[in-house]
């Protein structure tokens, strides 16, 4: 695939049981019903596989090379997007049953983006908090190969990071060269969402592994995809937030 051209519309997420977590079986909570809404809103629409995983062995049994799924299955081998959707802690992930250490991440997905361009999405709390997360993230990057990784340096809301995640997959997936603009997308969101500054969503690009872009500091204007002062999300995204408001005054 060129580089200059947009992304594949193609993500495969792994994620955690919620309620497993809380001891709760009735609680469905999934991240998978707003990557399918996402999905509706792109022509054509975006290709999701989904997969709950709650080990690191159920994780390399789909990883790890060469007997892997994701190394078997042909139509996976373009995909640009991983998203990891777990409770995280900084520098590694937690299923319900067992915490997934980096070092291990780091060997699940060693070598991954030598083929082609590709993201992972770490959906989790904390991932990339303090000297630890930031080591962490160097370390997954150059042992993935993967063109970048995103993610949060703080404790997250549920919702809040949801809809963050949610705009940047919307503008990655909707831009003409997405790769080249990478980070006026990720600005673009800080700027136009408060939440994704506060809860310290992260950009690391292979090139600068060490200079990530910290949602904390001042947000300079984005030419052609933000406004002088931050807009609200349309859309989507707009009930999305409205369903969240009523759902904090109901609580």
């Amino acid at each position: 695939m060129p580089e200059s051209a947009p992304a594949p519309r193609k993500l495969i997420c792994f994620e955690t049981y919620w309620g497993d977590h809380d001891t709760r079986l009735f609680q469905n909570t999934s991240v998978l019903p707003f990557l399918q809404a996402l999905s509706s809103q792109l022509h054509p629409p975006l290709l999701v596989a989904h997969r709950f995983v709650e080990s690191a062995d159920h994780l390399s049994s789909y990883t790890a090379y060469p007997g892997g799924l994701l190394w078997q299955d042909p139509e996976v081998f373009d995909v640009p997007v991983y998203y990891l959707s777990f409770h995280g802690s900084p520098g590694g992930l937690r299923s319900s049953l067992e915490h997934v250490a980096g070092g291990l991440l780091c060997q699940s997905f060693e070598g991954w983006g030598t083929k082609y361009s590709n993201l992972i999405h770490f959906g989790a709390c904390s991932v990339f908090s303090g000297a630890q997360g930031e080591q962490f993230a160097r370390e997954f990057l150059a042992a993935s190969c993967c063109k970048a990784i995103t993610g949060y340096s703080r404790d997250v809301d549920w919702m809040d990071s949801m809809v963050t995640d949610l705009l940047f997959l919307k503008r990655f997936f909707s831009d003409s060269d997405p790769w080249r603009n990478l980070r006026t997308i990720y600005e673009s969101v800080l700027a136009d969402f408060a939440p994704a500054r506060s809860l310290g969503f992260q950009l690391y690009e292979a090139e600068a592994p060490s200079s990530a872009r910290r949602a904390d500091e001042p947000v300079r204007a984005i030419a052609a995809a933000t406004t002088s002062e931050p807009t609200q999300p349309r859309g989507l995204f707009a009930s999305i937030a409205g369903w969240l408001r009523r759902s904090r005054e109901t609580s």
